[in-house]
């Protein structure tokens, strides 16, 4: 299955956004599923950026968004969420202890499922 990876970016250390993404790489291709897009900072300009991850959007099977962190504001997870969901795709959320997630109702609208962990997100799919 080919994953579409959505994750925080903005105002964090780039070695641990690395270190982060390796390990759900991992994680999924242990599992047999492909992560398909990366994040650079690569592209000469945002409408570069989001033409690249809307064309990895439209590729994938699924997208897995993980919102975990606490107070961060998700605005490209946001639109990458709601983008997925109307190109059909199946749309999930790891929510790490950000239970209130689960009473949003533009996430629920959009979201197929919420697990609080990438093992329980793992095993359902």
């Amino acid at each position: 299955m080919k994953v579409y990876y959505a994750r925080a970016v903005d105002s964090r250390d780039w070695d641990e956004v690395q270190s982060c993404r390796d390990k759900v790489i991992d994680l999924f291709s242990e599992h047999g599923h492909e992560v398909i897009n990366d994040f650079s900072d690569g592209y000469v300009s945002d409408k570069e950026l989001v033409e690249s991850q809307l064309a990895n959007i439209r590729r994938c099977d699924i997208l897995v968004a993980d919102l975990s962190i606490v107070n961060h504001p998700y605005v490209g997870c946001i639109g990458e969420i709601i983008y997925a969901h109307q190109m059909g795709k199946k749309v999930y959320v790891v929510y790490g202890e950000h239970t209130h997630l689960l009473k949003r109702p533009w996430l629920t609208y959009h979201v197929d499922g919420f697990y609080k962990t990438y093992s329980e997100l793992i095993r359902s799919i």
